[in-house]
């Protein structure tokens, strides 16, 4: 299989901060593993879907996840800010009374 991605978080560690986390405590009283994968080979993930299960469910004590079911499989629909020269912009404001 291969993946253009494949995002490891540990929730409650450096789910948020990624590698400028700190070293996490030795004594962390949860933590959740997340990951994903992104392809677009729709067929490769749903392989990867169906085989790490058994590893949620198996694997390692304390592990979590799957609360409702296999995830699906779904297209990422990504958000991209950007800046518009204002010429290229028409401004409209509606007054909508209910």
């Amino acid at each position: 299989m291969h993946f253009e991605e494949i995002l490891t978080e540990f929730l409650g560690v450096n789910a948020c901060h990624g590698p400028l986390a700190p070293e996490p405590s030795p004594d962390l009283a949860e933590v959740q593993l997340r990951i994903a994968v992104r392809s677009h080979d729709e067929q490769a993930v749903e392989r990867f879907t169906r085989e790490i299960a058994p590893l949620i469910l198996n694997g390692p004590p304390t592990a979590t996840g799957f609360a409702g079911g296999r995830p699906r499989v779904e297209e990422i629909i990504a958000y991209w800010p950007a800046l518009l020269p204002k010429s290229e912009v028409t401004p409209i404001v509606e007054v909508v009374e209910a």
